[in-house]
Order: structure tokens, then C-alpha cells, then sequence
């Protein structure tokens, strides 16, 4: 599979040039830098992915390096700052990461000024050559254990400490996962059965949290996704605390 990893340039010492008030300006920056990028993306059947506020991650089966250009592009009309992207190859996720973010590290610091708007691409997938599968978990009944009995805050602590435990137990099987708000999270988890999903699902606790999971197959990360949430929603409603459901067709 094909994942990318995109990086602001030089991001850090930029920032420090806006003066003290500035951390309003950079969180609307972050906020429109993501909306564009995914937008850019999502076209071309892609999926984008925060890992970090100033990095993000993105499943590109399909788009080839000339695309990135042209999305590196159109980001540099509409924001002040550059991009620079590495796009890897890998037969899981992880592995597929690790060689996105060797390839750019080998260009050059993410804070240095030397290195502005890079496209480190050794080669890229085509689609008959690949696939994705992409995992869509919920929390059930967020609002009734959650929400509705513990604060903001600490509803948004046992979120987040379910979610590093999840990010561990799917980089122990090479998958990679994000938080993508609310109480919802997705992993791009290639190689993964479902039997290792479900057995995941059933480790990760926090109070009494239950987990339900859909899966989708499928040419790209868009329509993986799509299957995933769709399976996932055929799920929504029901009395039980964790279940899977799988779809094994190709698009």
C-alpha cells in the first residue's frame, strides 16, 4: 500500500516570526491547511489523516507523483507557508509510513529553510497493484456513559486514553490509527484479520466502555472508508458491546 506523509516547512521558526499573539492565527491556519489538504485529496480518492497539527498522514493508493505536485502546488497559491511530502511503499501501514518519513528526513530537516515544498518518491502504486483496509471503530453509548455523567474534560481524557491504548495494540500488528473526533476513530490496518480486530477491541477498556468496528476493503483509501463506516452502521443501534463486521470486496 501507498501512504504519504506531509510536513510543514520550517513550520517551527516561522511561527516564532508572527510575534507573541499568535497562536489563534495558527490554529485557523491548521484548521484551513487540514480542510484543503484533505479536500485536495478526497479528490482524487484519497485519505487524509492528522497525526500532528503541523503533519499529517495520508492513504494514496493510485495518486501518482505528478498529483502531488499539483496538490503541493495549489496549497502554495492559498496558504504562506510550503508543504513538503514523502510518499512510501510498504505491504502494511506502518511499514509503508516508515518509508514515507525516511524518504523525507533524507531532504533535509522538517525545520529547515533549505528544504521547501519536497516531493521524496522513490516509486508509486499502481491500482491494480494494491488495496486498503480500513477499520472504523465507535465507542457505544458515549453519551449515556459518558457525556451525560462526567465532564467535558474528563470525558475527553477516557477518549483520549482509549485511543493511545488503541494506537499501541494496532502498531503491535504494523497498522496505524487516528483519532477523528467525537468518540469515532479509524486505522488503516492492511494485513489485520478480523479475528486480531476483534481480539484488539476486547483488551482496549476504559470504565466500561464497549467498542463496536466495521471493516472495508478496497482499491483506495476513500472507498475503503466507505465500506468501513458503511459496515459500522449496519452496527449502530444494536445491544452489543463490541462486534465486527467485515466486507471482503475489492473496488
Amino acid at each position: 500500500m501507498q501512504v504519504t506523509v506531509i510536513q510543514i516547512d520550517n513550520y517551527g521558526p516561522w511561527t516564532t516570526t508572527l510575534g507573541n499573539d499568535r497562536e489563534h492565527r495558527l490554529q485557523i491556519l491548521q484548521a484551513n491547511l487540514y480542510s484543503a489538504i484533505q479536500r485536495r485529496f478526497a479528490e482524487r480518492d484519497g485519505l487524509v489523516f492528522f497525526n500532528r497539527f503541523d503533519e499529517m498522514l495520508a492513504v494514496t493508493n493510485g495518486i501518482t507523483k505528478e498529483e502531488h505536485e499539483s496538490i503541493k502546488q495549489s496549497v502554495l497559491k492559498d496558504f504562506p507557508v510550503t508543504i513538503s511530502m514523502g510518499i512510501g511503499i510498504g505491504d502494511t501501514p506502518f511499514e509503508a509510513q516508515l518509508e514515507a518519513s525516511r524518504l523525507l528526513q533524507r531532504e533535509g530537516s522538517a525545520q529547515s529553510a533549505a528544504r521547501s515544498g519536497v516531493i521524496a518518491c522513490e516509486r508509486t502504486l499502481d491500482l491494480a497493484q494494491s488495496y486498503v483496509q480500513v477499520v472504523h471503530i465507535d465507542i457505544n453509548g458515549t453519551t449515556r456513559i459518558l457525556t451525560d455523567r462526567a465532564s467535558a474534560y474528563e470525558t475527553s481524557l477516557d477518549v483520549m486514553t482509549l485511543y493511545a491504548e488503541l494506537m499501541r495494540r494496532f502498531r503491535d500488528h504494523r497498522a496505524l490509527l487516528f483519532f477523528l473526533g467525537g468518540d469515532n476513530f479509524m486505522g488503516i490496518a492492511n494485513g489485520v484479520s478480523g479475528q486480531d480486530v476483534e481480539a484488539i477491541l476486547q483488551q482496549c477498556r476504559v470504565r466500561e466502555i464497549g467498542l463496536k468496528c466495521g471493516i472495508g476493503i478496497a482499491r483506495t483509501g476513500r472507498k475503503a472508508a466507505e465500506l468501513a463506516t458503511m459496515n459500522l452502521d449496519l452496527l449502530r443501534g444494536t445491544d452489543r458491546t463490541r462486534s465486527v463486521l467485515s466486507t471482503t470486496r475489492l473496488n
